[in-house]
């Protein structure tokens, strides 16, 4: 029960408000063309009450609680209006004793465009101000025990006399808060002196050396971030485990393990372990899970010897928000929202190569949106933070703006693309004919949206797997 009420209240924060905003993009750019909007809806009708009236718009809130609509002289829910029901337009303009009424179809190409854009621009800039307000209010951070973890032998470390096990307070006198922080400090100083606070067994001492490029800093280990239940790897594989070796096979990325993991199904294979001080070897017999890809059941990151040449990694790590000034939060917002279509691209070049797992490319209904963003709200509840919940919202509003810009009769991108048709042909296509074709499409879409549904009813989503 708790679930699905959590499963409701991030429906009701994130997807409502979202749509509501997509269609006052809508809005906002009718105004700007001269389209006169007869209505502005919350919730889809039948009709509960009028709000009030200003201008030509009525606002008015409806029964159905599933987002917004705008109701443009000329248009009605995606499609152009047929002769016979610009009649009861027409009819309504009389009534309110409208002047100078402009219908969608009065507006030229360029107009149209802009007003069929206007919703999928404005989930954009959502999105961005999102993550612009998120880091104002409070950014997420680690802070972890950064220790070194390897150490390669004729390295600068190795002569400087640094430990496995040596905790890095500071570098120049500047903390050191993560195995990144770390190592994007420590790029900055080939070739030059840097001092290094170290602190071991309870006691902090500084240590000289000089950076320098080693001649393997681009190979990467393997360490294991997280052990996934029923998988071979639990109860076996622990957590901050270093993969050196399987079988015979130096491992020196992610990528080669992954490869040899995969063509080694059911079979026994020995995995060589750097836990602690210790090299362990662990016989492990990969399967294949749920998605159909063999793995011994673990979450890894790749990770470099620094210049140095150490190995440092996160141990003990705490989390913590931090408000940033606006300068600094302006330029996170905008690399998050960067990074977010950047992750997007990927996903869908992916998709296409079919490297993503049928269940990784589920799309999803209403409900499944729900059954994510309940953990996602619960999460931010518990950790008393608004960063998940925050980040879920821009995600759903970037994905309402880019499904929208597809090219299909229904959608924004489909009304968009029927306008360069008219810009090539040097004429529009009669509302008829192009209102049918919306239609269908619109049908085509609710299919969808219905299959998708049962299919998130009787196969609920479970974010605990997906990785």
């Amino acid at each position: 029960m708790t679930d699905f009420l959590l499963g409701l209240a991030s429906f009701a924060l994130v997807l409502i408000p979202l749509v509501v905003i997509h269609e006052f993009g809508h809005f906002i750019a009718a105004k700007l063309v001269g389209i006169t909007v007869l209505e502005f809806g919350i919730g889809f009708p039948p009709r509960a009450a009028t709000l009030f009236t200003r201008g030509d718009t009525i606002y008015t809130l409806n029964w159905l609680p599933i987002g917004g609509f705008v109701r443009p002289y000329g248009e009605d829910f995606a499609k152009p209006k047929t002769e016979q029901e610009m009649s009861a337009d027409r009819a309504e303009i009389l009534e309110r004793g409208i002047k100078n009424a402009k219908s969608v179809f009065q507006a030229g190409p360029w107009e149209r465009m802009l007003f069929f854009a206007g919703g999928p621009a404005i989930n954009f800039v959502a999105a961005l101000v999102l993550f612009i307000v998120i880091a104002l209010i409070g950014w997420p951070f680690v802070r972890a025990d950064v220790t070194v973890y390897d150490i390669m032998p004729d390295s600068p470390a190795a002569a400087a006399g640094l430990q496995q096990g040596d905790i890095i307070v500071a570098l120049d006198d500047q903390p050191v808060e993560s195995a990144d922080d770390f190592n994007d400090l420590i790029t900055q100083q080939t070739d030059e002196p840097v001092n290094l606070l170290i602190e071991r067994d309870g006691k902090q001492f500084d240590v000289s050396l000089t950076a320098r490029a080693v001649e393997s800093s681009d190979t990467e280990r393997v360490y294991v971030t997280a052990i996934i239940e029923g998988m071979p790897a639990e109860g076996r594989l622990e957590v901050d485990d270093v993969i050196v070796k399987v079988d015979d096979l130096e491992v020196t990325s992610i990528e080669a393990l992954q490869e040899y993991t995969q063509a080694h199904e059911n079979e026994e294979i020995a995995v060589t372990v750097l836990r602690g001080e210790d090299t362990v070897v662990i016989p492990i017999a990969p399967i294949e899970d749920s998605d159909g890809v063999v793995r011994m059941g673990i979450q890894i990151v790749p990770i470099k010897p620094a210049i140095i040449g150490l190995t440092a990694v996160n141990q003990d790590a705490e989390r913590y928000t931090k408000a940033l000034p606006l300068g600094e939060a302006l330029e996170v917002g905008w690399d998050e929202f960067a990074s977010l279509h950047t992750q997007l691209y990927d996903f869908v070049r992916d998709l296409i190569r079919g490297d993503i797992s049928a269940s990784e490319a589920r799309p999803v209904s209403p409900v499944g949106i729900g059954q994510i963003g309940g953990p996602v709200l619960e999460q931010s509840l518990d950790e008393n933070a608004m960063y998940p919940i925050v980040f879920f919202a821009a995600l759903i509003s970037v994905a309402l703006a880019v499904t929208n810009l597809l090219p299909i009769p229904g959608l924004d991108g489909g009304r968009i693309l029927f306008v360069i048709i008219e810009l090539i042909r040097g004429k529009p296509m009669e509302p008829e004919r192009e209102g049918l074709i919306h239609f269908l499409g619109i049908m085509l879409l609710l299919g969808i949206v219905a299959i998708t549904l049962i299919n998130d009813i009787v196969n609920p989503i479970d974010i605990n797997s997906m990785r």
